[in-house]
């Protein structure tokens, strides 16, 4: 149903409730209503009712178990997931599962329960989008050091991994439950946010591979990651002719890659799969900020 929006003050604007919904859920001046942003719509709530529970079943019984099942079920806005099991051993990667809210609440033999123990807030977007670059920043500059000779703590850079993992998820299930406060920038920042996922997969790919590299080879991953470096700069603050260098830099380093693969071996072979990532993030940041 359509309502006219009354202005009630300068600043302040008013829908009416509907008289059905107000006389079933017994509101009255002075009742509480809880008031609920997706994107570009409002969903109104009766201030003692909760937003319904999103609720599914994995049953693991006969199939091959894959803890990315949790994480896209996850990922897709369930805030409870039962996971059944015949063999014992499937508990034991559960627990192993870190994602930001969700606890094993229920623990059997052939059976348990996860679920949200805190609600997702999509204020937290922005916040948990940055932590990722700055993440992925992280472990670039780790590997660009160790390459140059500097004292680094391999084990440790790697772990840097999960704690994107943990971010970027967790901003790719507050985009599918909620929106963007500007809906016509969801898509596209949840394509960022995968991709700096990938990103920092790909850092953990070198880790895994590092070994002893030409200088060549180590001047062209530091080209790589100097190439995440100015995306980041772009997309906090934008710049035309950085963007240009940036956009230029991109078929130079790709270019550079293949012959180095055919050559030099893996790690030209990871820088490459880095430059590729970071070009697939910059045509999302570019569409959404089109004017």
């Amino acid at each position: 149903m359509k309502r006219k929006v009354i202005q009630l003050s300068v600043s302040t604007l008013v829908v009416s409730l509907p008289t059905g919904w107000v006389d079933k859920n017994k509101i009255s001046k002075g009742s509480e209503v809880e008031v609920i942003e997706k994107g570009e719509k409002l969903v109104v709530l009766n201030g003692d009712e909760k937003p319904e529970e999103r609720k599914t079943i994995l049953d693991t019984k006969g199939r091959v178990f894959d803890k990315r099942y949790i994480g896209d079920l996850y990922i897709k806005g369930y805030d409870e997931i039962r996971i059944n099991f015949s063999d014992n051993s499937i508990m034991e990667e559960v627990r192993k599962i870190n994602l930001v809210g969700f606890e094993i609440i229920e623990e059997d033999e052939n059976y348990c329960v996860i679920k949200s123990v805190s609600e997702a807030k999509e204020e937290e977007f922005d916040t948990m989008l940055r932590k990722c670059f700055l993440l992925a920043k992280e472990m670039g500059k780790g590997i660009n050091d160790y390459l140059n000779g500097e004292k680094v703590d391999l084990q440790e850079l790697r772990k840097l991994e999960d704690a994107n993992n943990k971010a970027s998820v967790f901003c790719l299930r507050l985009l599918n439950r909620n929106g963007y406060s500007d809906n016509s920038k969801t898509t596209f920042l949840y394509v960022i946010a995968r991709e700096l996922e990938a990103i920092c997969d790909i850092f953990k790919y070198i880790i895994d591979d590092m070994m002893k590299e030409s200088e060549k080879v180590k001047k062209y991953y530091s080209e790589g990651f100097e190439l995440l470096q100015m995306f980041y700069n772009i997309y906090y603050k934008y710049d035309v002719k950085e963007f240009k260098e940036f956009y230029d830099r991109i078929g130079v380093l790709i270019d550079k890659g293949k012959e180095l693969v055919k050559e030099k071996g893996i790690l030209s072979h990871h820088t490459l799969n880095l430059v590729i990532a970071i070009r697939n993030i910059y045509g999302p940041y570019l569409t959404m900020n089109f004017e």
